[in-house]
């Protein structure tokens, strides 16, 4: 019996031989697919934990880069609110330089010209202090019209093309000067700084005719295609151009820095005798 059972141990039958030769491949490969899914598995949780670290940084970056971006916007709001401040400042300046401070300069003058002509002449004295209210009302109804003109209510109203016609139009039977009008009519659309630019410009061109050039006509002319151009001629007695600053012409500056802050160019020909010519293109 022993010896059964030794034979049995040692050969067993043909069919668990056959068994155990199929299960060993099997479970090989079971093993390899095993190790294979958790390879996989392993590569796939890095690679997942990767991306997520690196959408974390970007998303970091991102909000850093908008905070800062946040900061330059509020900063340059602050900056473009003080230079709109600045800019106003200086265009109330140069509205009121060639209305108020030209009257108080005259009256001042006449003052001291009576004053001097007191005790020498009383009679021419008392002529330059009897010129004096004349002076101060002239004064303040320019000074009320330069106010009331700040606030652009006839280009709000009428729009660019009948605002100049009309400042034109207006100086020209004040002073009663001839007018010749070619105004482009529609003017297309342009931007409220540009359209206040060429306005501006106009109005303080038509005030030097009036109030300097001792012009008979002048013409105005609009016109908008590539560039928007306004052209302001008149036939008076002229300045020097190449003055630092010609005497009665402080607003000139005002005309340049308006052209340049609205990205034009200003031109200005004249010559003692024969007339001013402005000349301004957008």
């Amino acid at each position: 019996m022993n010896c059964r059972m030794s034979s049995f141990l040692a050969s067993p039958p043909p069919r668990l031989s056959w068994a155990l030769s199929f299960s060993a491949p099997f479970i090989s490969r079971s093993i390899f697919v095993f190790l294979f899914i958790a390879i996989i598995r392993t590569i796939s949780f890095i690679a997942l934990g990767i991306f997520i670290n690196l959408l974390v940084n970007r998303l970091r970056a991102q909000s850093e880069s908008l905070q800062e971006a946040n900061a330059n916007l509020s900063h340059y709001a602050s900056t473009l609110e003080q230079l709109t401040v600045s800019r106003e400042r200086n265009r109330l300046a140069r509205e009121l330089h060639d209305t108020l401070a030209h009257s108080l300069t005259a009256i001042s003058v006449s003052l001291e010209t009576a004053k001097a002509y007191f005790d020498i002449d009383p009679d021419k004295s008392r002529e330059f202090i009897d010129k004096s209210p004349r002076s101060t009302r002239k004064g303040a109804d320019e000074t009320r019209r330069a106010l009331k003109a700040l606030r652009a209510s006839s280009l709000e109203d009428m729009g660019l093309g009948l605002a100049i016609q009309r400042a034109a139009e207006s100086a020209a039977a004040r002073f009663h000067l001839n007018l010749t009008l070619d105004l482009k009519n529609p003017m297309p659309s342009l931007s409220p700084d540009v359209e206040q630019t060429i306005y501006r410009v106009a109005q303080e061109s038509i005030e030097n005719i009036v109030n300097h050039s001792r012009a008979k006509n002048f013409s105005v002319h609009l016109e908008s295609d590539v560039h928007t151009t306004l052209t302001i001629q008149d036939d008076g007695v002229g300045f020097d151009t190449k003055s630092k600053e010609p005497t009665g012409h402080f607003g000139l500056v005002g005309m340049h820095e308006r052209a340049q802050l609205a990205g034009g160019k200003l031109k200005i020909s004249s010559e003692k005798g024969k007339g001013t010519k402005v000349v301004l293109t957008i």
